[in-house]
């Protein structure tokens, strides 16, 4: 009877953990970006974030919106927020467990009954659409900036269609040296001509934080072809967004996309 609901839930794409689906807006990223020579998505307005007490999911309020230290706490009874997750534990978010055998693949997006407007539903980017975006896609050197808003480190990435709105100027490419500095008023501009960004905020191992408010890592749904007990990340690196890939138990930041037709 459980395998039966279970196919019966996974068929009608509904959330076996979220009792229900945070109120939420989706209107902030209007920006399209290509993935390959054929799709665009538009990106959530924020990383994805789970309350363990309530089984609820949401996006986070803002896309400078990062929960870090606190999501070491795996507690059913925990009462906060939590987003770095082990990969693909749409299931079982609050799985922090080393075992590899314990992950299987199974997208945030399509489980989590979180608010589409009307739209697709939320998916994960593989590894190949993030290089296709961040290299492969046209003028794509000039489309992604390493910027500091709101004092938060992280990846600017800008959509295709890219027009810098008066008043605001874009340093793009990877320069480390150097990165933008946006105050509100400004990131509010840029985010209104369809700017995303990524904010960095470490990774989990177990229940212990490592790295820094620089260190940025977003889960793919690439397993690696190397380690079964692997899959595939984007790392921000200091000269060039790059793939990488870790453990799976690893806790990493989760960012969604939507297709747009």
């Amino acid at each position: 009877m459980k395998k039966i609901l279970l196919l019966l839930f996974m068929a009608l794409g509904l959330s076996l953990t979220a009792q229900e689906a945070a109120p939420d807006s989706i209107g902030k990223c209007q920006g399209l970006f290509s993935v390959n020579d054929s799709v665009r998505v538009r990106f959530s307005p924020g990383n994805l974030q789970y309350q363990p007490s309530t089984r609820l999911w949401r996006f986070a309020e803002s896309q400078t919106d990062v929960v870090g230290w606190d999501s070491k706490y795996a507690l059913a009874r925990y009462k906060g927020w939590i987003d770095l997750f082990g990969w693909g534990t749409a299931l079982n978010p609050t799985n922090y467990s080393e075992k590899a055998s314990e992950y299987s693949f199974v997208d945030w997006g399509r489980y989590c009954a979180l608010p589409t407007n009307g739209g697709k539903i939320w998916r994960t980017l593989t590894m190949d659409e993030w290089n296709y975006l961040l290299a492969k896609r046209k003028n794509a050197r000039r489309l992604y900036a390493i910027a500091y808003v709101n004092k938060c480190y992280g990846l600017v990435l800008l959509p295709d269609d890219w027009k810098c709105p008066k008043g605001v100027y874009v340093r793009p490419g990877p320069k480390e040296e150097a990165p933008n500095w946006y105050n509100e008023e400004k990131w509010a501009k840029l985010e209104a001509a369809g700017a995303v960004f990524l904010p960095c905020e470490g990774k989990r191992m177990g229940t212990a934080l490592q790295g820094s408010a620089n260190s940025c890592h977003y889960w793919t749904s690439t397993p690696s072809a190397k380690k079964t007990s692997e899959a595939l990340y984007l790392l921000l690196d200091p000269y060039f967004p790059q793939g990488r890939s870790a453990l799976k138990s690893t806790g990493l930041s989760v960012r969604l996309v939507q297709d747009i037709d």
